[in-house]
C-alpha cells in the first residue's frame, strides 16, 4: 500500500476494496456471478435488473468486494442486483494471432445471456435488464451498443467514468507482440502453435502471469496513466478504432439504447495516487487536461451523437466530497474516480468503516432510486423524476452532490465543455456545442 501524503485514517481501507488489494485467491475458474434480490414486495410482478461490470484497465479487478455488494441496493429499491467476473489481462484480451481478440467482452455478453435466461428464478425480468460499468466497466458497456448492436439483450446502459473515447486502446500489432513477448519468455515463441504450447500443463497462470509483467511498458500518450499490455484491442468485431466510432456515432449505426453516462468532478483525485507511487509529481495543469480528455470531453462527444440519435440520453457529473469517503487532505481527493458507486450500491459505510452523514445517506437515497428509476424504465423513468433528457444545447447536464449537499441541479454542459475544442482531441467534432 502506497503511503500518499497527508492520507486520511479511512485511505488504506477505501483505497484496497477499490483496487481489490483483499488477498482474493487467483483461479482460472473464475467465471462466476453474485445475484442479489429482496423479498418480493409485489409477487405479481417481475423485478428491473442492474448487472454491474467492475473496473481495472481489463486487466485487473473483482466482483468480490465491498464496492460491488448488492444487498444494500437490491432491497430498499426492489431490484434484482447482478456481479459478475470475467477472463481478464493475457486470458482475457490475449493479443495471440491465433485465436478471438477480447475474449473478455465475449465473457460479458455470455454472462448477460445466463442472466436473460435465467434470472426470473431470482425475481428479475428477463426484459429490463439494464448493464452498469464502472472505468473500464464503463467502457465495455459504452461499447456494448456497437460490440452487439444486433442483440444486445439489454433494454438500457449506464457508464460511471469512462466512454468509449476515454482509455487508450492497443492495435493488432502491438497486442501480437506483446504475446509473443510472453510465448517467447515461456519457452512457446519457436512452436508451430505457441497458444497451444501456452495452454499445456506444465505452463501454470502463475507462470505467464510472471510473464506478462516482464513485457515493454506499451507506449501512452499521457504521463498521467499507463497502458496495459493486454486489454482491449481493435479487432473491428467488438472494438473499434476512435475514427470508427466517430463514423458510426455521427450515422447512428449502433443499438439505439438508452444509455446514461457519469463522471466525477474531480477524477484525478484518485489517478494522483498511482502515479505518485510510480514516481511522478505532475503539475496541476497535466491533471486538469487529463480529467478534459478522458472524461469531460469523451463524454461530451460521444453524448452529443448519442442524443442526436433516436435513443434517450442521460448526462451526469458527481460533485460531493464526503469526509468519510475522502482519500487525503489538503487538497482533498475530490470526486474521485469510482468515489459516486459507493452512493448507489449504498456501500460508503462498509468500504470505509464510517457511517455517512445524514446529507451524504439522503444523496445515496436519491441515486439509488434514481438508478432504480432508470432500470425500471430506462426511456421514461428518469424523467419522472425530473431529470431531464441529455441536449448539449439545454439545460440537461445533471449534478449530484452540489457544494456536498443533497442539492441536484441541471446545468449548460457548456459550463464544463468549453474548453475542449482547443485540445484538438481525434474525437472531437466542431458540431459539439462548447
Amino acid at each position: 500500500m502506497f503511503a500518499y501524503p497527508n492520507a486520511t485514517s479511512q485511505y488504506q481501507r477505501i483505497y484496497g476494496n477499490f483496487v481489490n488489494q483483499l488477498n482474493n485467491t487467483q483461479s482460472e475458474d473464475c467465471l462466476t456471478l453474485n445475484v442479489w434480490s429482496g423479498t418480493y414486495k409485489s409477487r405479481r410482478r417481475l423485478k428491473p435488473v442492474i448487472v454491474w461490470i467492475h473496473g481495472g484497465r481489463f486487466s485487473a479487478g473483482s466482483s468480490h468486494t465491498p464496492f460491488y455488494y448488492g444487498g444494500n441496493l437490491a432491497g430498499p429499491q426492489d431490484v434484482v442486483v447482478v456481479t459478475f467476473n470475467f477472463r481478464m489481462n493475457i486470458f482475457g484480451f490475449p493479443g495471440s494471432p491465433e485465436t478471438t481478440q477480447n475474449i473478455g467482452f465475449l465473457d460479458q455478453y455470455s454472462a448477460v445471456e445466463w442472466i436473460y435466461e435465467n434470472i426470473a428464478a431470482f425475481g428479475g425480468d428477463p426484459g429490463r435488464i439494464i448493464i452498469i460499468g464502472q472505468s473500464s466497466g464503463a467502457v465495455a458497456v459504452s461499447n456494448w451498443a456497437f460490440a452487439f448492436k444486433d442483440n444486445p439483450i439489454v433494454a438500457g446502459t449506464m457508464a460511471h467514468s469512462g466512454s468509449i473515447f476515454s482509455f487508450p486502446i492497443l492495435d493488432a500489432d502491438v497486442a501480437a507482440a506483446n504475446w509473443n513477448h510472453v510465448a517467447s519468455t515461456l519457452g512457446c515463441g519457436a512452436s508451430d502453435s505457441p497458444l497451444s504450447c501456452m495452454r499445456s500443463e506444465n505452463i501454470s497462470f502463475q507462470s505467464i502471469l510472471s510473464a506478462v509483467r516482464t513485457v515493454p511498458p506499451v507506449p501512452g500518450n499521457s504521463p498521467t496513466r499507463s497502458v496495459p499490455p493486454f486489454q482491449a484491442t481493435v479487432d473491428d468485431a467488438t472494438i473499434f478504432s476512435v475514427s470508427e466510432y466517430v463514423s458510426r456515432l455521427r450515422s447512428g449505426t449502433f443499438a439505439p439504447l438508452p444509455h446514461f453516462q457519469i463522471h466525477g468532478d474531480h477524477e484525478s483525485g484518485f489517478y494522483r495516487i498511482s502515479a505518485l507511487a510510480q514516481g511522478q509529481s505532475l503539475p496541476e495543469s497535466t491533471w486538469e487536461q487529463f480529467e478534459l480528455e478522458t472524461f469531460t470531453c469523451a463524454t461530451a462527444a460521444e453524448m452529443y451523437w448519442r442524443s442526436r440519435a433516436a435513443a434517450p440520453t442521460y448526462r451526469a457529473r458527481y460533485m460531493a466530497d464526503w469526509g468519510n469517503l475522502r482519500l487525503y487532505y489538503p487538497p482533498s481527493s475530490g470526486a474521485y474516480h469510482g468515489v459516486e458507486v459507493n452512493m448507489v450500491m449504498g456501500n460508503s459505510e462498509s468500504v470505509s468503516g464510517i457511517a455517512p452523514s445524514p446529507h451524504e445517506a439522503k444523496l445515496t437515497g436519491i441515486m439509488q432510486e434514481a438508478w432504480a428509476a432508470f432500470a425500471a424504465d430506462p426511456a421514461r423513468g428518469l424523467p419522472k423524476l425530473g431529470w431531464p433528457h441529455y441536449h448539449a444545447d439545454r439545460e440537461s447536464l445533471v449534478r449530484l452532490g452540489v457544494h456536498t449537499t443533497p442539492v441536484v441541479d441541471a446545468v449548460f454542459s457548456r459550463m464544463y465543455d468549453y474548453a475542449c475544442p482547443a485540445l484538438n482531441l481525434p474525437f472531437w467534432d466542431v458540431s459539439v456545442p462548447s
